[in-house]
């Protein structure tokens, strides 16, 4: 699905904002374990995975803590980057080979200016993060870990196929024994 079908589904997509994304998006191939987006940089782009998949971590301790998965129809973006101006605390990886879409969110921050189209984008992209981060957060405070797999699972069931077990586990705030019990119990 390329990133104007996906647009197309929630607002009509303009000329203006057509030519917007092929003036001002690029795609980068990234391999497998590649990073493209550092903790403790700035990162003003806005990647979305036409083909892959990707992780949003911290390193606390020395240990990795996943935040999120990022697969194909996900957009992914460093927030405290790009709304409170600050080095991002979230790097973010490439889990698999990734074909990905990105613009500079300022450019389009310009663009909203005089454009409904590419503020009804700007609305979509906030809008998008913020659901993503708000669910996350949901599932931490009010779940308990088999619901948290539950609901993995009902929302992205080929993550489970796609990345290694030990940051599934983390992600689901879990031990890896702890996922592989809730597993075998179906």
């Amino acid at each position: 699905m390329t990133i104007i079908e996906k647009l197309s589904e929630y607002f009509p997509v303009d000329i203006a904002m057509k030519n917007f994304l092929l003036d001002h998006t690029e795609y980068i191939s990234v391999r497998k374990n590649e990073t493209i987006s550092r903790q403790d940089s700035y990162n003003w782009n806005v990647y979305f995975v036409e083909k892959g998949l990707l992780r949003s971590y911290y390193v606390e301790k020395g240990k990795d803590v996943v935040t999120n998965f990022y697969p194909e129809g996900k957009l992914a973006a460093n927030i405290d980057t790009l709304f409170n101006h600050q080095p991002t605390r979230y790097s973010i990886e490439a889990i698999e080979d990734s074909e990905l879409l990105y613009c500079d969110y300022r450019k389009l921050e310009t663009f909203c200016d005089g454009s409904i189209s590419a503020a009804n984008f700007s609305r979509f992209i906030l809008g998008k993060l913020m659901t993503q981060m708000a669910s996350r957060t949901a599932s931490l405070q009010y779940m308990n870990a088999r619901e948290r797999y539950e609901q993995l699972m009902a929302e992205s069931p080929d993550i489970i196929l796609r990345a290694p077990l030990g940051m599934i586990a983390g992600y689901l705030g879990m031990t890896q024994e702890t996922l592989s019990r809730i597993r075998a119990k179906g």
